[in-house]
């Protein structure tokens, strides 16, 4: 069998002004210290014209740990980007993270 030559690809950060919003919707992650969760809003765009203005909220969820998270919103939002999922997950990652040391939780950008 012949060798392969495989590539090594070095990571490189999308800048922000070149992501592509997901035409399906966006989500609001917030900690719930009241209730020691994280919940997650869902909402499908609205448009006027091509641009997004808004959201129709269309679920929410609750948990604990990013991984759960990540699963439920993949089985209930199934045809996002795939890096919107990605960016969840970063995003849920940090959030379990500022839930377990009590710390403050702001959601970043794409």
């Amino acid at each position: 069998m012949a060798d392969k030559v495989v590539p090594l690809i070095k990571a490189k950060k999308i800048p922000q002004k070149d992501v592509k919003l997901d035409p399906n919707g966006f989500f609001v992650i917030e900690i719930d210290r009241r209730q020691n969760l994280i919940r997650v809003e869902y909402y499908s765009n609205v448009y006027r014209g091509r641009r997004i203005v808004s959201g129709i909220l269309e679920k929410v969820f609750t948990g604990k740990k990013a991984d759960s998270l990540c699963d439920t919103i993949a089985n209930y939002v199934p045809d996002l980007l795939t890096t919107h999922y990605m960016y969840l997950g970063r995003e849920l990652q940090k959030a379990e993270y500022s839930l377990e040391k009590n710390e403050k939780y702001i959601q970043g950008g794409c």
